[in-house]
């Protein structure tokens, strides 16, 4: 597999409030990439989440992966999410909020750093990526594969 699987939980939220552009919240994630050339990674980052007055989630991802033989790889993510339910008006939304158990589609691009010459490719592709998001229970299972791949009509 040219990319990746992350299995993560969401390990805390701070909110920012509503600011012009709609709902700023940080989203703490913790997870272990489970497939490709990372597997075995311990995730650590933060969504800094922007809910629009449409509903739509606004993902900006960083996070850092820490593989078993020392290497790290900084892993960036923008995308979109679409709840498949309404949302509480944006200024009720509060870490406390009790969301449906559904999950929610997620998907967007994905770019990688990293130092290891053993992960070198990491440096020069961009990542498709596709998940779900499950708030109530804090769940987030996304996979990422190389666009490099993908032919040109």
């Amino acid at each position: 597999m040219d990319g990746y699987v992350l299995e993560a939980t969401i390990s805390g939220m701070v909110p920012i409030g509503v600011v012009p552009e709609g709902l700023r919240m940080d989203v703490g994630v913790e997870g272990t990439i489970t497939e490709g050339p990372m597997a075995g990674g311990q995730v650590t980052g933060t969504d800094y989440l922007l809910v629009r007055p449409d509903g739509i989630g606004v993902l900006d991802v960083r996070e850092v992966v820490r593989l078993p033989a020392g290497a790290t790889v900084s892993l960036a993510v923008t995308g979109y999410l679409h709840p498949p339910f309404p949302l509480p008006p944006l200024d009720q939304i509060t870490p406390d909020t009790e969301w449906p158990d559904v999950d929610v589609p997620v998907h967007g691009a994905a770019t990688m750093r990293t130092a290891d010459p053993s992960l070198a490719a990491l440096n020069r592709t961009v990542y498709g990526m596709t998940g779900a998001v499950n708030m109530a229970r804090g769940q987030i299972r996304a996979r990422a594969e190389s666009l490099a791949r993908v032919a040109v009509a």
